[in-house]
């Protein structure tokens, strides 16, 4: 389960630039879907690679304010500030931008910029305004014809939804100093991360596949990139199709298709912030540990007829297939592992022996059947498939329990995360680590201080 920061802020966010990327100059509507530009040398960046000597990653903080007082009170060594946008504040119209607001934002960027602090932009693309909620088809449509009860808009299928998203894009890039940014975040879900609707959004867990409106399933208004349902109407879990069976060979193309509807949509979006002229990487927010592959050989064996843990098959989350994709098709991707040290590390912590760690050979194992994956914690299987993937990692612990953070009752608490998220963050070879959220660190909601952060990553 993943986040979307505390309330009244949305999902957090990190960041790792390896290099530019050169624009791509299709316009949106004839855009192929995989075809890419070569990547070209960079700018300012957060990878230890760009710092030799520095065997740590880069340690930062979520949900930023850029404060002055919070800047000048922040520890040595935290020179990360993720400043988040909300798509609805920037754009309450279709027709207008909020001046001040784009003021308020680009003042937030400059001032962490002015004072040595790289910045991180999270897209707010999970904050619809309500005139793009109203647009048609909007809505996306599970196999029943339910819409989410949590106001999910089709950011993945629907043509008119991405051009929305695209201007809105164009706007944000051009509200913010651009080529001071060491990073921007793109989600297709509400919680702003990689996936479709999850079970929370319609009220029946583990019942909805969130394909079935008329863009998916007839191409009608279908979104750049995307191709409709390889079997058109069919529902997972039927045995039949146009009066013929269907075979687990059926049922796994169907999923690569629903699976793979994520990426595309993130390829989509990322071609529209170089088109915009951002020359950054695009962080990809990964929740949960997806479907392991022995889950997803017997979910397609009964034609889809089961769920996952997680809920990860009906969010179309397949982090073994889908990495290798994100990597072939948006240059300089970076996943976001965002439960660093959740409930899942705290258990495998306590197994004999403990699986919490990652470890030598883990990105071999995961596709070998090893049957101890199922011990393995969300980070430890995310963290292996981007490394099979050849894509750097980041991570940011869930923060406190709550319906709109990671937190849950089985986590460890706020302290405990800032100690064990620091170590794995090491221990995984990751390149940067966020704490959420700087609030918790400047105010006495958690009882913890900026110094507590220094002694954690030795400071």
């Amino acid at each position: 389960m993943g986040k979307r920061g505390v309330p009244g802020v949305p999902v957090r966010v990190l960041a790792v630039l390896l290099a530019l990327v050169a624009s791509c100059g299709a316009a949106p509507a004839e855009r192929p879907p995989a075809a890419v530009p070569p990547a070209v040398p960079a700018v300012p960046s957060l990878s230890p690679a760009a710092a030799p000597a520095r065997a740590d990653p880069a340690w930062g903080v979520v949900d930023s304010t850029c404060a002055p007082e919070r800047l000048a009170a922040r520890p040595a060594g935290v020179d990360v500030a993720v400043v988040e946008a909300h798509w609805d504040r920037l754009e309450p119209t279709a027709d207008a931008v909020d001046a001040g607001y784009a003021d308020g934002l680009r003042a937030s960027v400059q001032r962490c910029v002015d004072a040595g602090v790289r910045v991180v932009l999270g897209s707010g693309l999970q904050y619809p305004p309500g005139w793009v909620r109203a647009l048609p088809d909007a809505a996306v449509r599970d196999q029943a014809g339910r819409t989410p009860t949590n106001g999910a808009v089709d950011t993945v299928f629907s043509a008119a939804v991405a051009a929305a998203a695209d201007r809105y894009l164009q706007r944000l890039v051009a509200a913010v100093p651009a080529d001071r940014l060491v990073g921007i975040r793109v989600g297709t879900s509400t919680a702003g991360e990689l996936g479709h609707p999850g079970p929370e959004a319609s009220g029946a867990a583990f019942d909805s596949w969130w394909a079935f409106g008329p863009a998916p399933q007839q191409g009608q208004g279908l979104a750049p990139g995307q191709i409709p349902s390889p079997l058109p109407d069919w529902i997972p879990g039927r045995r039949t199709w146009q009066g013929r069976a269907v075979t687990p060979a059926d049922a796994r193309a169907w999923f690569g298709w629903y699976s793979g509807s994520l990426v595309r949509a993130v390829a989509d979006r990322a071609r529209s912030l170089r088109e915009a002229g951002y020359r950054g990487p695009v962080h990809v927010p990964a929740a949960g540990r997806g479907v392991l592959p022995a889950a997803l050989d017997a979910a397609v064996a009964v034609v889809l007829d089961t769920a996952v843990r997680d809920g990860a098959l009906r969010r179309g989350l397949d982090y073994v297939a889908d990495l290798p994709a994100l990597a072939g098709t948006v240059p300089n991707a970076v996943v976001d592992i965002t439960g660093l040290d959740d409930a899942t590390a705290v258990r495998a912590r306590r197994l004999s022996p403990p699986q919490d760690r990652c470890r030598p050979g883990d990105a071999e194992a995961l596709v070998s059947g090893a049957p101890s994956l199922d011990d393995w914690p969300n980070q430890r299987v995310t963290a292996a498939a981007a490394a099979r993937a050849g894509l750097p990692t980041v991570g940011e612990n869930p923060g406190p329990p709550g319906p709109t953070t990671g937190g849950t009752a089985d986590s460890d608490s706020e302290a405990d995360q800032l100690r064990y998220a620091v170590s794995y963050a090491r221990g995984c070879g990751l390149s940067a680590f966020l704490f959420a959220f700087e609030d918790d660190l400047y105010t006495d909601r958690s009882g913890l201080t900026p110094a507590d952060y220094a002694a954690a990553i030795g400071r």
